[in-house]
């Protein structure tokens, strides 16, 4: 009897310890789902460096996930405002009916948006010396008046025309590009059969290496190689001729390498527009997971930003952004 008793006690202290490594082995999976995932879309300038931010934040916080995609600042802020991510990227000022629907921005780096042609364009001598003024690139973006290569550098041998390329998505690119221009938005840019719209810097960066007679604008990181830091094959830049005295002079000349850009844009060489700044938004305000990624964002975050086609957030408006993550 008693050898009896000895064995149910050994059978139910059995069945208690694995109904315990049972529970702790469940409780341990449980924790290993309970991952956090931040979602981000927007504005093709920022994506490049959004993917880096996220890598980096995601291995020293691996129960973090950041997913990334990419479609446009007009995307970012639709997608924010529907609240179906929780970081919406805009490479353009937030209107004032944006934020009357609760939008709250931060700035996270500085960029910039420049004018790009083939490097078989017919007169890419004359435009790499003599750079294009304000008002000769209006003629061409906004009212067409000149319509040939010949007409805009004064040859009349050459009847080459201008094949103009624009973006056909709602886009901070094109906002930052005709606010450069002039007191213009990106409607502005007549829809006629010699200006073609294409979606996306990728497709704007491939349609320019593909026609020597084209020219469009496209934010920096999608015009110069990550890797060499040099512009992509079969692009270049237009110089802007600022002082308009129809010579790119030394101080104007920073289009070689894309570190030369960056630091441009540091300085103020290059004007703002076209240089701007490049937001995070979100609905109501930034809270939990992605108010913590945004603040390490705009701390240990910057020091990646030159390195891969950026400005730093200006420190004289820093620490106005972070207070902006404070807010209730």
């Amino acid at each position: 009897m008693k050898e009896k008793t000895q064995k149910k006690i050994k059978v139910i202290t059995a069945i208690l310890l694995i109904t315990i490594v049972g529970i702790v082995g469940l409780s341990g999976c449980t924790n290993q789902q309970e991952n956090t995932t931040i979602k981000v879309s927007g504005a093709y300038s920022l994506y490049p460096m959004m993917v880096v931010w996220a890598q980096q934040y995601h291995s020293l916080h691996p129960d973090i996930n950041i997913d990334v995609s990419s479609g446009g600042a007009g995307k970012g802020m639709a997608d924010a405002l529907a609240g179906s991510v929780n970081l919406g990227m805009v490479s353009r000022d937030v209107t004032t009916a944006e934020a009357n629907q609760g939008i709250v921005a931060v700035a996270v780096v500085e960029d910039a948006v420049l004018a790009t042609i083939n490097t078989e364009n017919p007169v890419l001598n004359t435009i790499l010396e003599k750079g294009l003024t304000k008002q000769q690139l209006r003629e061409i973006f906004i009212n067409y008046s000149i319509s040939t290569w010949g007409q805009l550098v004064g040859d009349a041998n050459n009847t080459d025309p201008i094949k103009v390329y624009s973006r056909s998505d709602p886009c901070g690119a094109a906002e930052a590009w005709v606010k450069y221009l002039g007191d213009y938005t990106q409607d502005d840019i007549p829809t006629i059969e010699q200006i073609t719209k294409v979606k996306g810097d990728d497709s704007m960066s491939k349609s320019i290496a593909g026609d020597p007679l084209g020219i469009g604008y496209s934010n920096v990181n999608y015009i110069y190689s990550n890797s060499t830091k040099a512009p992509k094959e079969g692009i270049t830049v237009v110089p802007l001729d600022l002082n308009e005295n129809r010579t790119i002079d030394p101080d104007e000349s920073f289009y070689e390498s894309r570190d030369d850009v960056v630091n441009a844009e540091l300085n103020n060489t290059l004007p703002s527009p076209p240089s701007r700044l490049v937001y995070l938004v979100t609905l109501n305000n930034f809270t939990g997971a992605t108010k913590d990624f945004v603040q390490w964002i705009l701390t240990d975050g910057q020091q990646y930003t030159f390195a891969n086609g950026y400005g730093a957030v200006p420190i004289d408006i820093l620490d106005d952004q972070l207070q902006i993550l404070e807010e209730e």
